[in-house]
């Protein structure tokens, strides 16, 4: 009957400490308070646990409060509560978890005090085996990050934060791993580490980047997200290398696409934080890797990895830029070959990834630099090449490029001056207008696409349109042989070879025109075919 009565009146205080119905600008107010400082540590020496219970939930509460009995009270407040613990032995019962969650708000909210290195011990070794019990998760990561808030220093801290990292991996809760996360920055940052201690914890992370569980690689990049934009400078220096190739290799073998969204923007962010002495290192690598002929997979990364580098440095990447432009031209070169050398019946089994990406960087380079569109050093006949390439990604990507070109040079007399390669010169230009209107033909022809190749065919048109009429023959026979074109016959079957004249603005337009009376004669038959079935 008497702990009913203590354990009600103590549930009062405990409830009126969370509602904060106490003025303590009161000088009454506060020597109550105080007074009840005493009286509810006494109760901690109950035996009934109804008593305990609320006992501690009131020290908890009272812990909050700005008294000075209590500065004087905590110790021997945590040390009952420890010792309940101990007579307990084990974190299951709700008792034992009330005492855990107590413990952990005392030494997060309340006044600075000193716990005893064998209670710290016990402490760890009894919550250690709850890491992965999702029922007793919840109060052993609050009394974790309450330890490791307070710097409290022993051996067997860094044992248990081992084991956190493993949990931060294998669990498959993401509330769990966001715990172990926020544990493992805070004392990465806050606790002594030697180097050998600290490249161990580093290396168990990248490790793990190659988890076999999606899920667990995601939270380990989460944290080194976290780790890149607080560690101090000079240590980030120290890793940068480490964390950079493997975040490249993330890109190049990860098969889930958020994970390799996840590195690139790691190595952004990494990026960001470099010193130039290590960027150049790890341009020296991306170098190195754009060169192995014999491996394709580096060649494609490391050239997709520059187009990352350029994204963030911008106008800052200028004094490497030279590099990855060559890097780039031999990349579309090497493609370009294989392309060429390849069978129509190959053609569709060449790798994508090494000419799109370089297609791709070479564009976002010259939005950076809009100057280096005339730049000698960007062969454009390998872009042009490129064109009429099997995948529809790269042919998408030269035709943004080549248009990229027509909008950066004011409409113009095709150049005679140029080499014959050179889509701006009169054969190149004529070139690369019948490789657009191939493209028209393809039956993988998309809204974006198919755009471009409108707007470079009417650039294209427009440069044919300054050509001079009376000096490639009579202009009305030009005419007539364009509108002479049967509808079902291609232009070839007539008596002028339209292919074949001097002037190229007649072939276009007779080629366009009997490539959409082709489409529509077959749009007619297709829709003929319907109605007969």
């Amino acid at each position: 009957m008497v702990c009913s009565f203590v354990a009600f009146g103590l549930g009062l205080l405990n409830t009126a400490l969370k509602r904060n119905r106490f003025d303590f600008r009161d000088p009454a107010v506060m020597a109550r308070l105080e007074a009840m400082v005493v009286v509810v540590g006494n109760t901690l020496y109950s035996k009934n646990a109804s008593v305990l219970t609320m006992g501690m939930r009131c020290a908890t509460g009272l812990s909050r409060c700005p008294l000075k009995a209590i500065e004087h009270s905590l110790p021997v407040v945590i040390c009952q509560i420890l010792d309940t613990l101990k007579q307990i032995g084990s974190t299951e019962s709700g008792l034992s978890q009330v005492a855990l969650n107590s413990l952990a708000i005392i030494l997060r909210d309340g006044p600075t005090v000193q716990v005893k290195e064998k209670d710290l011990v016990y402490l760890l070794e009894l919550i250690s085996p709850d890491l992965e019990e999702p029922s007793r998760q919840a109060s052993v990561f609050t009394l974790l990050r309450a330890i490791v808030a307070r710097k409290f220093v022993v051996t067997e801290i860094y044992d248990l934060m081992e084991k956190v990292s493993e949990v931060s991996v294998t669990s498959q809760s993401p509330q769990v791993q966001e715990l172990c996360r926020g544990v493992l920055l805070q004392f990465l940052l806050d606790y002594p580490h030697g180097k050998g201690r600290l490249r161990n914890q580093m290396t168990f992370f990248v490790k793990n980047l190659s988890y076999v569980h999606e899920t667990g690689r995601m939270s380990i990049m989460e944290l080194l997200s976290a780790i890149i934009l607080k560690f101090q400078a000079p240590l980030l220096q120290e890793y940068a290398e480490l964390l950079f190739v493997a975040f490249v290799m993330v890109i190049g073998n990860d098969e889930s696409a958020k994970c390799r969204e996840m590195a690139a923007e790691l190595i952004k962010n990494l990026w960001t934080r470099l010193e130039e002495e290590r960027r150049k290192v790890l341009l020296s690598h991306l170098h190195s890797w754009a060169a192995q002929t014999s491996q394709p997979l580096l060649t494609w990364v490391a050239t997709q990895v520059y187009g990352f580098v350029v994204d963030v440095a911008l106008t800052e990447s200028s004094p490497y830029v030279s590099g990855i432009v060559d890097d780039l031209k031999m990349s579309l070169q090497r493609s370009a070959t294989l392309f060429a050398a390849q069978d129509d019946d190959n053609k569709d089994g060449l790798a994508w990834q090494l000419p799109y990406h370089s297609l791709t960087v070479i564009s976002k380079v010259l939005r950076v630099f809009p100057l280096l569109i005339q730049d000698e050093r960007l062969e454009w006949n390998h872009i042009t090449e490129h064109l009429l390439f099997p995948h529809a990604w790269v042919r998408t990507a030269a035709c943004r490029l080549v248009g990229q070109l027509f909008s950066a040079i004011p409409i113009a007399l095709p150049s005679s001056d140029l080499q014959d390669d050179t889509p701006l010169s009169r054969t190149g230009m004529r070139d690369v207008a019948g490789k657009l209107v191939q493209q028209l033909k393809s039956e993988h022809l998309d809204a974006a696409l198919g755009l471009q190749v409108v707007k470079n065919l009417f650039y294209i048109g427009k440069c044919f349109c300054l050509i001079e009429y009376d000096k490639v023959g009579d202009r009305e026979d030009a005419l007539e042989d364009l509108v002479s074109v049967d509808e079902e016959e291609p232009p070839t079957t007539k008596r002028k070879d339209l292919t074949n004249l001097a002037h190229p603005l007649p072939w276009l337009f007779s080629t366009l025109s009997y490539q959409i009376r082709s489409a529509h004669i077959s749009r007619r038959r297709r829709a003929a075919v319907k109605v007969i079935f």
